[in-house]
């Protein structure tokens, strides 16, 4: 288990999102007093990673060591803040610090580094929250039998199905000779933008979801930062080429070490019928020709051809990457259905098998096959 040094807020942030675009549940699901997820160490530098700081900017720079800190002629404090997420870094040789006021004289321990853990690793990465742990050993076991995942980065958001060391152990009993690591990110997750955020049936913009890039910037500087490179997709997303590659070996070849792919949905109808909630990968592989729902973009990327300063990692982007705009042609993810809890919306959409409708997926069924999950056409 990795411990984080949580520090809260004793003044709250003020929300981005204009009171007339907040539904009822806006109050409720943002994070209004985390002010940094972790403290910790990246070489000579302190990292101090957290939610977009808005309105709490001020204390945070009047407080006494970031006061000290940044009120030279050359300030050992730099701030890099964009609209979900923050980070300063400071160059600072201490292993435990004291904000002071107007955050109190609570000690705070400056945790280390985990990049040595995942050096030279490949590695999968994701954010989940009540997956079925059978669903996460499939979903690893796809990717180390078709893509040669030789890691997993894992944080969990809280979930409520198991503990955090029931899945740990899983993990290790599944993938003995994988470095795997769960990390507990205990966040809100945030309010959700688009019609998920809906106000009187007008969409809301996405600007208060902090979390989840959160645990990717966290990611990419406590524990992936030497990793060969990552792939970051959810539990239900399962990659492939069109000409076999491993994702992972398209990214590290690349000139820009970064792949940017589509994805597609793949139904939870089958030819054999499956409980909703109670299936697994290896039962669906059918493509139903009527689907007209898109897929955002996922990506994977070679940690050391990233600038601290220009990128910053998000869920479907790498902006300020140069080739951010590109899609792959060769690479998709299979959005899988069947495979959900439906805590955002109720995606099952499993009808009776109709084969003038329903086309198997060859490629996702082949590599069913490679990896072990078939469970018969």
């Amino acid at each position: 288990m990795t411990p984080l040094s949580i520090v809260r807020s004793p003044l709250l942030r003020e929300p981005p999102r204009a009171p007339e675009q907040r539904n009822a549940a806006y109050a409720a699901q943002f994070d209004w007093d985390t002010l940094f997820y972790d403290v910790y160490r990246v070489g000579r530098h302190i990292v101090f990673q957290g939610p977009p700081l808005l309105n709490l900017r001020a204390a945070v720079e009047q407080s006494d060591y970031f006061a000290a800190h940044l009120g030279r002629l050359f300030p050992r404090a730099r701030l890099i803040e964009r609209n979900r997420s923050s980070e300063y870094w400071v160059r600072d040789a201490a292993d435990r610090i004291v904000l002071g006021d107007p955050f109190g004289g609570q000690e705070i321990a400056v945790q280390p580094s985990r990049e040595a853990r995942f050096a030279g690793r490949r590695v999968l990465h994701t954010l989940s929250r009540n997956n079925d742990i059978a669903w996460i050993l499939d979903w690893v076991r796809f990717y180390v039998a078709v893509h040669g995942a030789d890691a997993v980065l894992l944080y969990d958001n809280g979930s409520t199905a198991y503990s955090t060391d029931e899945l740990r152990a899983a993990l290790d009993q599944a993938f003995p000779a994988i470095v795997s690591e769960v990390v507990d990110w205990p966040f809100p997750y945030g309010p959700q933008g688009g019609m998920a955020g809906a106000v009187d049936g007008r969409e809301t913009p996405w600007d208060s979801d902090f979390c989840q890039t959160g645990s990717l910037q966290h990611a990419r500087f406590r524990f992936l930062g030497r990793a060969r490179s990552v792939l970051n997709v959810d539990i239900d997303e399962l990659v492939l080429s069109n000409r076999g590659r491993s994702i992972f070996d398209a990214a590290e070849t690349s000139w820009g070490g970064f792949v940017k792919f589509g994805g597609r949905w793949i139904s939870a109808t089958t030819p054999h019928g499956v409980t909703p909630g109670q299936g697994r990968h290896g039962d669906f592989w059918l493509s139903d020709t009527l689907e007209t729902d898109q897929c955002p973009p996922k990506w994977c990327v070679v940690p050391a051809k990233t600038s601290r300063t220009k990128q910053c990692w998000s869920v479907h982007n790498l902006f300020g990457a140069r080739r951010n705009r590109r899609i792959s042609g060769e690479f998709h993810y299979r959005h899988m259905r069947g495979i959900s809890q439906g805590w955002k919306e109720n995606r099952w959409d499993a009808g009776e098998y109709d084969p003038t409708r329903f086309t198997q997926d060859e490629a996702l069924y082949a590599a069913f096959r490679s990896a072990g999950m078939a469970k018969g056409a």
